[in-house]
């Protein structure tokens, strides 16, 4: 049984970007065999694909089953080669991007990257820590310019009919008005996985690859803690600006989350919401790729999915966006003006990571970030500078680590030159390494870093 939660997740001004506390995992469907009839999810209302292959494909036309056809036995023919070769990690994503999430790639409406996610956890002195995480593949909502704004979606398709109004830009997800209204201390509603940019918002689906099954605990493991990131987004985007503790409205709390891992040929999909104030991660389909029925089951479910981004996803966001940007034009001072015109800056906004594409496999630190004095002006709490909690969190998160890497690594520096400048070690029990820099002998220039980094910083 779950543990049913009677005190709701508290939220408050300023706004703290939080993962969920807990990941509550369902795992009826590989339990009970029964995820054609009825996921955990479709009964608490929240939408699932239709499970039922025979009865979804019978009633697409003759062209559309005839593209999924090709587009499986593109799947299944990779899929076949790639266990055949033993190939790399690298290769089973290219699988995945080119012939499962291909149609959501092409989709001018949504974004897809490999991209970077910040979260906060506190420390052991109780003290928030910002730290990094990079699934293989993120899916959500692009955010559009002004030239977009003003020129539209325009089709290039010769010949084609369709209604493309689900592609046009909306002001609502405008990259000026979403970052004023995020560096606005008065909301600071994170709305990109990486704090501070609007490149890629408000997730729909997560995905994971490893190359061997025996990797699957690692994969759901990091598909777990992103769910309960991106889903913390969306819980606060569904959130009253006015009184946070409190939803937009009655149908805001059905925000939901998709999450796909590979293992080798092996897929899982799993689906993700907000039961109880806990993110339960609920498993609603598993096969393997090289066999033709879990192929044409795993298109059929990626269009699904693809259909519920824009259709559902889109259209949530867009309009739980509105009363964020109505709060903002409400509470935006001159003092806010100005100082968000510096804050949204390349400069002011820590980027996520000096290397991209590095593995998730451990937090990486945010790097390209600016000099310690350019930042150090971010900690005046006048009026004149206001700041959302948020920046202030990350600038202070970063420069903890720069300053505890600077010291420790310039410790080592100093001593080395110091060695070949006397050509050789110092006497035993000398404590010239700490003088050089300032500090009390303490005898461990580990603690001493450690210490520096630390104590000093917050007494500063």
């Amino acid at each position: 049984m779950f543990n049913m939660r009677e005190k709701p997740r508290e939220r408050a001004m300023p706004l703290v970007p939080l993962p969920f506390d807990r990941t509550l995992i369902s795992r009826q469907v590989e339990l009970l065999g029964g995820y054609r009839e009825c996921p955990m999810a479709k009964a608490y209302g929240r939408f699932c694909p239709n499970m039922d292959f025979g009865r979804y494909l019978l009633a697409l036309s003759e062209e559309e089953r005839a593209e999924k056809n090709q587009r499986a036995a593109k799947l299944l023919n990779r899929a076949t080669m790639n266990h055949n070769y033993k190939v790399s990690e690298f290769s089973w994503e290219i699988c995945a991007w080119s012939d499962v999430f291909d149609l959501i790639l092409d989709d001018e409406a949504l974004r897809t990257d490999k991209r970077p996610y910040d979260f906060a956890e506190k420390d052991e002195k109780g003290q928030f820590d910002v730290k990094t995480k990079i699934p293989d593949a993120t899916m959500g909502l692009p955010s559009y310019n002004n030239y977009d704004l003003e020129h539209g979606y325009i089709c290039t398709h010769p010949g084609c009919n369709d209604d493309h109004i689900a592609k046009q830009p909306d002001e609502r997800l405008s990259e000026d008005l979403l970052s004023a209204m995020m560096q606005n201390p008065e909301c600071g509603l994170i709305v990109d996985g990486v704090w501070g940019k609007t490149d890629l918002i408000f997730p729909f689906a997560v995905y994971e690859a490893k190359k061997r099954a025996t990797s699957f605990d690692g994969a759901e493991d990091q598909i777990y803690h992103a769910c309960r990131t991106y889903l913390a987004m969306l819980d606060d985007l569904a959130r009253n600006p006015d009184n946070v503790s409190e939803y937009q409205s009655e149908e805001s709390e059905k925000y939901q989350l998709f999450a796909f891992t590979s293992c080798g040929s092996y897929w899982q999909l799993f689906v993700a919401w907000n039961f109880m104030n806990d993110c339960l991660v609920e498993t609603i389909w598993e096969g393997d790729v090289k066999y033709s029925n879990d192929a044409i089951e795993l298109i059929c479910i990626i269009d699904q999915v693809h259909d519920f981004a824009t259709q559902q996803h889109r259209p949530f966001v867009m309009k739980h966006l509105e009363a964020w940007h109505d709060r903002h034009k409400r509470t935006a001072t001159p003092a806010t003006a100005k100082h968000n015109s510096f804050m949204g800056s390349r400069l002011s906004v820590p980027n996520a990571s000096e290397n991209p594409w590095a593995s998730n496999d451990e937090d990486i630190i945010s790097g390209n970030s600016p000099g310690i004095d350019d930042m150090a002006g971010l900690f005046d709490l006048s009026p004149n500078m206001p700041q959302p909690e948020w920046f202030r969190l990350k600038a202070k998160s970063k420069i903890n680590t720069r300053l505890s890497r600077s010291f420790c690594s310039g410790t080592g520096i100093k001593k080395e030159t110091r060695e070949k400048a006397t050509e050789g070690p110092s006497p035993k029990g000398s404590n010239s390494e700490a003088e050089t820099f300032g500090e009390e002998p303490t005898g461990s220039i580990i603690e001493s870093c450690k210490q520096w980094s630390g104590e000093k910083y917050e007494t500063s």
